[in-house]
């Protein structure tokens, strides 16, 4: 391979814009882990990585709900008192 050079323009790294993290889990769960994938035809990184991606899209979806609902709250045309005490609450009329 002398005078051959690699052009660093076209080499394309795995690792752009991916973190790797090491994981430390019991044997079984290991084991088990890799049986599911190869059920899902994935890996276990696939597994973690999905499960990962559905936590964060779960958390997103609670921020965009609980704006919504402050939004909704504050459409509300009411007043504010005070909560009547216990015994009024359940006084008979």
């Amino acid at each position: 391979m002398a005078g051959k050079r690699v052009d660093l323009t076209q080499f394309h790294s795995y690792c752009d814009g991916v973190k790797n993290i090491t994981l430390s889990v019991e044997d079984a769960l290991y084991e088990q882990s890799r049986v599911i994938a190869a059920q899902r035809k994935t890996t276990v990184t696939g597994l973690v990585r999905e499960y990962l991606q559905s936590l964060s899209n779960a958390e997103e979806r609670r921020e965009r709900a609980r704006e919504e609902i402050l939004k909704m709250i504050g459409t509300f045309d009411c007043t504010i008192g005070r909560m009547p005490a216990r015994e009024e609450r359940n006084a008979r009329r």
